[in-house]
């Protein structure tokens, strides 16, 4: 369900920034006079036909920050307290599908007992999630 609403957020972006862009790109029609001069365009007109090339690129440079850079970011500093936080007898499970409890936590491993007597050297980074008490 999330994606889908990321998608559609991601659609409806592009599409204002296409529609922003194509107002803003030079899609404004300058007045040429009899002598062959070209009228200069007053007021938001002419605002756009000089800046809007770059009103374009800074919408763009804001959808993607939004939509790609910061949630990527805050994936991975969740990602990062989760792994700093566990402890010992805590419930995790791996990226492998296996649930244990932790019983000794060492600088980039841990050792996890997935059932008596079956204890296990696994990686930090192959933890997928903490396990609620519930």
């Amino acid at each position: 369900m999330r994606l889908s609403k990321k998608i559609i957020t991601v659609f409806m972006i592009a599409a204002i920034a296409i529609v922003m862009g194509g107002i803003a790109a030079g899609c404004l029609p300058m007045a040429a006079q009899e002598n062959g001069e070209v009228e200069e365009l007053e007021g938001a007109q002419g605002f756009l036909a000089q800046y809007g090339t770059w009103i374009w690129l800074i919408v763009l440079v804001a959808a993607f920050y939004f939509l790609l850079i910061r949630p990527q970011r805050q994936k991975s500093q969740k990602a990062k307290d989760l792994l700093s936080n566990i402890q010992r007898g805590d419930e995790i499970v791996t990226v492998g599908g296996f649930y244990g409890r932790v019983k000794d936590v060492r600088e980039d491993t841990l050792i996890v007992t997935l059932s008596s007597g079956v204890d296990v050297k696994v990686s930090k980074s192959a933890v997928s999630k903490k396990v609620s008490p519930s």
